[in-house]
């Protein structure tokens, strides 16, 4: 029985080309084995490219951070510019607004007109807001911002601000002024 399984073996493998067989499985794990190679030298590659990260680039963005912080407090305090210097346009409006009411001058739209001559039968308020302090009976102008108190000129930072009477916004004091970046001379 050996003898015959060598024999059917031996006509097997006289029969058979093992390498022409082979060659296939052979051409693939070359291929695998080139990927693989190409594969390591990228994975070298981020690995070194991570080192020079870690030991440059982070670094050089840490350095800049307060710069950024800077910044961002600039920013912060324009925003806070903003919305006073809103506030403060508010209130004047509403001044102009009952001013032009007290003088009787008339808006350039239709409903102005259509007020005046009072077509629906509402009789005008009699009862109207004024400008003039109730005690005195003075005109009193709403106190506005002065950008001195916020924009330094090129020359030495105030050391302290003056602050609006009634003025419930905090407003930033002179050292957190919102400098606009141009270079003092």
């Amino acid at each position: 029985m050996a003898e015959e399984l060598a024999n059917d073996y031996s006509a097997y493998f006289q029969t058979s080309n093992p390498d022409q067989e082979l060659k296939p499985v052979v051409d693939g794990i070359d291929r695998m084995m080139l990927r693989l190679e190409e594969f390591e030298n990228c994975l070298e590659l981020v690995k070194a490219e991570s080192a020079v990260a870690l030991t440059q680039n982070i670094p050089r963005l840490v350095a800049l951070r307060p710069g950024l912080n800077a910044l961002c407090e600039r920013i912060d305090r324009l925003e806070q510019f903003v919305a006073m210097v809103g506030k403060n346009l508010d209130a004047v409006e509403k001044q102009v607004q009952i001013a032009e009411e007290e003088l009787d001058i008339p808006d350039k739209t239709l409903n102005v007109l259509l007020k005046s001559l009072n077509f629906f039968g509402k009789p005008k308020p009699t009862d109207r807001p004024t400008n003039r302090n109730a005690e005195t009976g003075i005109y009193e102008p709403v106190p506005v911002f002065k950008t001195e108190q916020y924009f330094r000129p090129n020359g030495p930072e105030p050391e302290e601000e003056p602050r609006n009477e009634g003025d419930d916004s905090e407003a930033a004091s002179p050292s957190d002024d919102c400098d606009t970046g141009t270079p003092e001379k």
